[in-house]
């Protein structure tokens, strides 16, 4: 407690330092004045600092733990900081930040599996979206309503009505819809088209049906959190595919042919987060707009947990790397009998981060520039 070591004179000045460390007032004031009461007269600083530092181990004993009061009080941050922690303390921390996200992740998860209804697979003879300057836009059917007939044909499975209409290419089709619980009659003319499988000609009006949608039990929520086709497990190895992909040279080289306006966007392109929440904005229907924020949550903190994790610096995967080199190196050197002293030159570590901090900068700007300029559309 050097920095205590002062003229015996300012002890109000020691006592604000010792308030400063974390002790308590009262506490404070006693230590002060047993200190002035045992000093003799004419001691000088060093015996005002020895005596201090006694009259702290008896009013406030060691615990032997490296930030206690006592060690605060006589060493102040003295082996408190990141570097002279162990090196699997120091490891635990690195890790915990990726390992909280990939706990967010599977709490989101579990939560939209175990609380929001989930599609089956199949569709129900019903309006989820409708196409934008479509026969189906310009006829009036809107998103929700619930298909009845097809002129004569009346079924409750989509696929007889998809048929009925696909049959009757620029002909007038009246379609029975009950909206709102009342029953609707909608003439629309479906668009002639070649279907790309057969060369029919066949006709299309513009909407996409609903999915069909099921809340699962607790264990089967767990289970499509988890290893489902869209759960953790699934998210994860994608991120890694998604990630390699992204920041290869053939990626990065994508990316900006498509910025300079050379190449097509794809749907599985990389996004930023404007992108994100604009992917999750382009539903018009509620329950299904959720579902994909929180997937695309999921996948967000998913992707963030596995690139801090890389071995690059400056992100933590880039520290847990020096710190495993510095501390193989430093069991090699007690093999020899040499100190384990050994440190990675901060030098060279600067040296690999400055380029990487370019590269994410560019991706973050080329990615931003392609969200605002020419977004991923679902629809």
């Amino acid at each position: 407690m050097a920095t205590l070591a002062v003229d015996p004179a300012t002890w109000g000045r020691l006592r604000d330092e010792l308030s400063h460390r974390g002790t308590p007032d009262e506490l404070a004031q006693r230590i002060i004045e047993r200190t002035r009461a045992a000093l003799p007269a004419e001691a000088g600083p060093q015996t005002a600092a020895s005596l201090l530092h006694a009259t702290i181990d008896e009013e406030v004993p060691s615990t032997d733990r490296v930030g206690d009061l006592n060690h605060r009080l006589l060493r102040g941050d003295e082996g408190r900081f990141f570097h002279d922690r162990p090196a699997w303390q120091r490891a635990v921390v690195l890790v915990s930040g990726s390992v909280m996200h990939f706990l967010i992740a599977l709490v989101v998860l579990v939560a939209m599996y175990g609380l929001l209804p989930q599609p089956t697979g199949e569709v129900a003879p019903v309006v989820g979206q409708v196409v934008p300057d479509s026969p189906a836009q310009a006829a009036g059917l809107e998103a929700g309503d619930r298909l009845l007939a097809v002129d004569q044909v009346r079924s409750e499975d989509y696929e007889q009505l998809r048929q009925a209409i696909r049959a009757r290419p620029d002909q007038p089709v009246a379609l029975s819809v009950e909206r709102d619980g009342q029953p609707v009659t909608i003439t629309v003319v479906p668009e002639l088209t070649e279907d790309p499988d057969t060369g029919e000609s066949i006709g299309l009006i513009g909407m996409v049906p609903a999915e069909e949608l099921e809340r699962l039990g607790p264990v089967e929520a767990l289970e499509a959190a988890t290893v489902g086709p869209g759960g953790f497990v699934a998210i994860f190895t994608g991120s890694i595919d998604a990630l390699v992909r992204v920041f290869s040279p053939e990626g990065i080289g994508s990316m900006l042919s498509q910025a300079a306006g050379d190449e097509e966007r794809g749907v599985d392109g990389a996004i930023s987060l404007v992108g994100a929440a604009s992917l999750a904005g382009q539903s018009t229907n509620t329950g299904f707009a959720v579902l994909i924020l929180l997937s695309l949550v999921a996948s967000i903190n998913i992707f963030i947990g596995i690139f801090n994790l890389v071995p690059l610096p400056p992100l933590d995967g880039g520290h847990l790397a020096v710190l495993g080199v510095e501390r193989t190196v430093n069991i090699v050197r007690g093999w020899r009998g040499r100190p384990q002293d050994y440190t990675v030159d901060p030098r060279a570590v600067a040296a690999i981060a400055i380029p990487v901090i370019a590269v994410l900068g560019l991706v973050f700007v080329v990615l931003l520039y392609l969200d605002i300029t020419d977004p991923i559309q679902l629809f």
